[in-house]
């Protein structure tokens, strides 16, 4: 039975979808064979179809609606396209443009007086002016939109009016308004069978539960709105739902569950390229990884986040940036950081004014209701003048026909009645506009108040800016004093490289000379124990010889250009193998090597052979010093499209301890267990640093030492074109 019902739920969904894109199928055919107005108006469905999921292929269809209307000189339809090509931009998130179409196409309804144009544009208007964080405008246009609808007894389009109005509401706190309207909304769009905005209206009412943190109401909404969406394709109200339900989990401590849910909400975003979705979903990850102590993820999602709002104007999702930030820098420890955030925060909430908005909200209607009492005044002035001027024709020819005289008083008496009754109507407005004029004198009040805080607040931004001056004296201060530290860095610096190349030079003469006769003693005596002794001596000649050239390039490295060639990694490394062995007297040493065939890299060939030298000797040194059994060492050397990776691996060796772990950074203590080793690893460090790489040493399971070496593959392009 249960099968049964499934098949049957999944038959009607296939269908349904099926249907929807039957639907499409057939108006693109339609509009192949179609001219004129018969076109525009297909294209006009095609973007109502695709607007939502589509919003790239609805940009099109707009835009040829759009030429093709002003190519007839069709005002009605020039005014339809450029409200529908204003509702797409919106979708996808450019929100200026959007605004601006939508100006265009309101003048131009304004101008041929259509009244149902007219009510679309002031609908799409306030929609705008809510992404745009401008709330005012927004519940102007709405309230003018509804307004006129509810005159023209027009249903269509006013489900969404009522949700758009019940949004202005929430961003303002004003929650019982806000589910007034969204309530109304949901009611409308479930007779007019407009599922597309049930959905919406259900999102809605998720994200106003959410906000109330009512998180199990939330939830059914947004489990609600996504089941709708399995029938009735949505993807951008799917989208928002997801999120909702992202929420949801994060506000219950449900992180994984939380970053699936943005993680589908920001897959679909990126179809149907919604900016401000795209943006919100960083935000709300970036909470997720910070509380997951993920603070460098969370920095780069906010980073990608703050691009995409300051581009589309959202002032909005700044504000959460900044709040955000503050958040994180604080959780890193970085006060100062964390202080600044929170003082842009702070000062962009008090520049939109959030504080007043409920206040500034409340006058509009108030506005509203003022001139249509206002209206109905003049209409009972109007209609008691024509009542007057009726009374005098029918005494007139009471006066004039005497035999209607019965007929004249009666007459009297029902106008003394109709006076009778509009002397009521007259009081009765007359009070209302008393109730106006008080509640007016109160919001005066208000505005007084709120201007007194303005005020303070310039007042507090001036003090804040003379701490600044003096803040920044002390940093020009302290900067001076840095630089003339650094300067006399940099004169010892050169003054010490001048000395080693210097000193280098002279100790290479006498050197070279005795690796000279040690070779010929080598080649003349015969004696065993004499030439043990001249191969030891040879030895030590070669590692002190290499410890001069390598600290001859430490005191050059700064100054030296880097050079791009392509690196052949097998015979460096054989070289190199070849001559540690030698130097540390090895016979029995283990290296195994793999290197991806396809690799290409170019660098400093000089630079690559150092490392790669230094990384071997240290590496049997370090097990010479462990008296380790085997001399075994992994030589690994893998990329990806921007990196190469180079790794050591020492096998049964574990060199992690307080003071081996120095090596990496500098000279230290531990010289005195591990012989020219730091010099080595220092060494190592210094030309990596120069090809802009890293360096990292760590201990894995097996008690197996690895040294990570990660180089950027960025002069690739470059040193590929060179011939």
């Amino acid at each position: 039975m249960k099968l049964k019902f499934l098949y049957i739920a999944l038959i009607i969904l296939l269908s349904s979808k099926l249907m929807a894109q039957s639907e499409s199928d057939s108006l693109r055919s339609k509009l192949i064979a179609a001219k004129g107005e018969e076109r525009i108006n297909i294209l006009h469905s095609l973007i109502f179809k695709t607007w939502l999921n589509y919003p790239d292929s609805a940009l099109k269809y707009a835009e040829q609606a759009l030429l093709l209307s002003q190519k007839v000189g069709d005002t009605k339809n020039i005014s339809k396209s450029l409200r529908l090509l204003g509702g797409t931009y919106n979708y996808k998130g450019e929100f200026e443009t959007s605004l601006e179409y939508n100006l265009r196409a309101l003048k131009i309804a304004n101008q041929i007086n259509d009244s149902i144009l007219i009510h679309n544009a002031l609908n799409n208007i306030g929609f705008v002016y809510i992404s745009l964080g401008n709330y005012q405008n927004a519940l102007e246009y709405l309230v003018r939109s509804y307004e006129l609808k509810q005159e023209l007894g027009v249903n269509y389009g006013l489900e969404h009016t009522l949700n758009n109005i019940g949004l202005v509401y929430a961003q303002a706190n004003m929650f019982d308004s806000a589910i007034h309207y969204f309530n109304r909304g949901l009611k409308v769009a479930q007779d007019n069978d407009d599922f597309n905005i049930v959905i919406y209206s259900q999102n809605n009412m998720g994200n106003l539960h959410l906000a109330q943190k009512n998180y199990d109401r939330a939830g059914m909404y947004f489990n609600s709105s996504l089941s709708l969406v399995e029938s009735y394709e949505n993807k951008n109200w799917e989208s928002v739902a997801l999120q909702g339900m992202g929420q949801v989990a994060m506000a219950q401590g449900k992180y994984d569950s939380a970053e699936y849910y943005y993680n589908q909400s920001l897959r679909i975003r990126k179809e149907i390229s919604e900016q401000k979705g795209i943006a919100e979903i960083y935000l709300l990850k970036a909470e997720v990884l910070i509380l997951k102590d993920e603070t460098d993820k969370a920095l780069n999602l906010l980073n990608q986040c703050d691009s995409i709002a300051q581009k589309i104007k959202a002032k909005d999702l700044v504000l959460g940036i900044y709040r955000v930030c503050a958040e994180l820098y604080k959780k890193k420890g970085n006060t100062p950081l964390s202080n600044e955030y929170l003082e842009k925060f702070i000062s962009l909430k008090d520049s939109l004014y959030l504080d007043a908005l409920e206040r500034n909200l409340s006058l509009i209607p108030l506005k509203l209701e003022e001139n249509e009492n206002r209206m109905k005044l003049q209409e009972s002035e109007i209609a008691l003048k024509e009542k007057s001027f009726q009374n005098l024709v029918y005494i007139s020819l009471l006066i004039l026909v005497t035999p209607f005289s019965f007929l004249m008083i009666l007459i009297y008496q029902r106008n003394k009645k109709i006076n009778s009754t509009l002397k009521k109507q007259n009081d009765k407005v007359e009070a209302q506009k008393e109730e106006i004029e008080t509640q007016k004198e109160y919001l005066e009040t208000n505005l007084n108040e709120l201007e007194r805080a303005k005020n303070v607040i310039s007042q507090q931004k001036d003090e804040l800016e003379i701490l600044n001056q003096q803040l920044a004296g002390t940093v020009d201060k302290r900067n001076y004093e840095l630089k003339k530290v650094n300067e006399r860095l940099r004169t010892t610096s050169l003054e010490l490289d001048n000395f080693i190349y210097k000193s280098s030079h002279d100790i290479k003469g006498p050197i070279v000379r005795l690796m000279g006769i040690c070779d010929l003693a080598m080649k003349d005596v015969n004696d065993a124990k004499a030439l043990e002794y001249f191969s030891m001596l040879d030895k030590a000649a070669l590692r002190l010889n290499v410890i001069i050239e390598e600290l001859k390039l430490i005191s050059e490295l700064n100054d030296k250009a880097v050079e791009h060639s392509l690196i052949d990694f097998k015979s460096i490394v054989q070289e190199c193998f070849n001559e540690v062995a030698y130097i540390e007297n090895i016979n029995e040493f283990n290296l195994d090597i793999k290197i991806e065939d396809h690799l290409v890299y170019y660098s400093d060939e000089a630079l690559v052979r150092l490392i790669i030298f230094n990384m071997l000797q240290n590496s049997l040194q370090f097990m010479k010093s462990e008296q380790s059994k085997d001399y075994k060492i992994g030589f690994y050397i893998t990329d990806d499209p921007k990196n190469i990776h180079i790794s050591f691996k020492l096998f049964d060796l574990k060199l992690l301890d307080a003071e081996t772990s120095k090596l990496v950074s500098s000279f230290s203590k531990a010289q005195s267990k591990f012989e020219n080793i730091s010099i080595g690893l220092y060494t190592v460090k210094q030309c990596i640093q120069k090809l802009s790489g890293s360096f990292n040493m760590i201990l894995e399971e097996k008690e197996h030492t690895k040294f990570e070496i990660q180089l950027p593959k960025k002069l690739n392009s470059i040193s590929e074109k060179s011939p």
